[in-house]
């Protein structure tokens, strides 16, 4: 009696040649890099420059400078929040084609928001080595303990609730704030940097733009901003495949606001995390008219209020789930 050959196994091909088209996409562009970190203190010190000018200016009319300086908060966290996101690109060492870069210029973007490249790497390759984990997923074990994986149940109070409490923030300064300054990585260049700030806010009394233009946006607003960005990644979707385990945020709020420099193209990145930001939405594009699976599978999002439906819409299954 024959033995008839196991069947292909057609999800396996198809990731397999996802990934490999993605795979052909990694080259690093230092100028694209420096262009992406130069574009956001421009839109940060444009946004102080509108505010300070609004407020000094008697032909406005009542209110304006209120509303531009509000506006210029929401702005300069999208930035600090695109900070993050170079951050998370450097983690894979994805910025520059030297992979020695990433921490002799950390100074530019991961400093002004008290993040360590070497630190933070050690823990997101964790999250990419057990997506989907109960309990080896760093990501998934911090979300499902501030219970977001009841969200589908009361999707109005983690979405839009518990967000504005303030606990945040909270946790943040005990957590990933505290953590940049205990730990004992490139300690000399931080205190220098951040001392080097001190003194010249010191110097030139510059004690309330620093408040209303650094600590207001990355106190109050970024906590907000970071926590809509990080649930929209993999809530509301099955961890346990290879295909649509990561959404696609890429609509227009996404780009410019809650996962610029193309951090909402997650899908793309968790294929092959070695595709740079610049090129994932060429890859993005290959896939959805190449690779049938990937189309078909993948969750797309092009709204906020879309990415908030899908999130409250379904479980977020994970590896020791029975669906």
């Amino acid at each position: 009696m024959s033995t008839l050959p196991p069947a292909p196994d057609v999800e396996t091909e198809s990731v397999q040649y996802a990934a490999g088209l993605a795979k052909s996409h990694r080259e690093r562009d230092a100028s694209k890099a420096f262009a992406a970190i130069l574009s956001n203190y421009v839109v940060v010190a444009s946004c102080v420059w509108a505010s300070k000018t609004a407020a000094g200016a008697s032909s406005l009319p009542p209110g304006a400078g209120r509303a531009i300086y509000l506006s210029s908060v929401l702005l300069i966290a999208s930035r600090m929040r695109a900070f993050e996101n170079l951050v998370h690109e450097a983690s894979h060492n994805n910025l520059f084609p030297s992979a020695n870069h990433h921490h002799y210029f950390q100074f530019l973007y991961a400093f002004p928001v008290f993040r360590l490249v070497e630190d933070y790497r050690r823990s997101h390759l964790v999250h990419h080595k057990h997506l989907g984990d109960r309990h080896k997923d760093p990501d998934i074990v911090r979300l499902f303990g501030l219970g977001l994986d009841k969200l589908s149940e009361t999707p109005q109070w983690y979405i839009l609730g518990m967000p504005m409490t303030g606990f945040l923030t909270y946790e943040y300064l005990t957590t990933s704030f505290r953590e940049f300054w205990t730990s004992s990585t490139s300690r000399p260049a931080k205190t220098v940097y951040w001392g080097s700030v001190m003194l010249g806010i010191a110097y030139w009394q510059m004690y309330r733009s620093f408040m209303y233009y650094y600590l207001v946006p990355f106190l109050v607003v970024l906590p907000v901003t970071r926590y809509w960005a990080e649930i929209s990644e993999h809530l509301g979707l099955d961890l346990r495949g290879h295909f649509g385990s990561s959404r696609s945020n890429i609509g227009f709020l996404h780009t410019w606001y809650l996962n610029p420099h193309n951090d909402g193209y997650h899908a793309v990145h968790h294929l092959c995390s070695q595709v740079p930001f610049h090129l994932l939405p060429k890859v993005h594009t290959s896939l959805v008219e190449g690779s049938e699976d990937y189309a078909r599978k993948s969750t797309i999002s092009y709204g906020v209020m879309e990415t908030f439906h899908q999130m409250k819409s379904a479980r977020t299954l994970v590896k020791d789930t029975v669906a």
